[in-house]
């Protein structure tokens, strides 16, 4: 009996030092990841991307929403650029390091 009691004591007490679990809020601060993307600042794009939007006629004059990058198996990188075109599906152009636009 005293062997069954101290076990329920020592599980009680265990309950109440248990940090209680509290549901966060907070919103991370820094990179995004999804799927092995890193979201980036779209001012943080290389040139040779810019330079490729300012020249595209198709998306020069839209906002970019969002900007994502990942690295390749031979070390080089893609970017992922979404452009606000003024409908629910926002457009996404991806381009290499280079600013060549690659088609899917």
């Amino acid at each position: 009996m005293k062997k069954s009691m101290l076990i329920a004591a020592m599980f009680a007490a265990g309950v109440a030092f248990a940090a209680p679990l509290q549901a966060s809020n907070l919103t991370p601060v820094g990179i995004e990841i999804q799927e092995g993307k890193v979201k980036i600042e779209p001012d943080t794009l290389p040139d040779p991307v810019k330079t490729s939007i300012a020249n595209d006629e198709e998306v020069k004059s839209l906002t970019i929403t969002e900007a994502w990058q990942w690295t390749l198996p031979d070390g080089s990188f893609q970017f992922e650029v979404v452009f606000d075109n003024g409908t629910e599906e926002k457009l996404s152009k991806k381009y290499d390091k280079d600013g060549n636009e690659i088609k899917d």
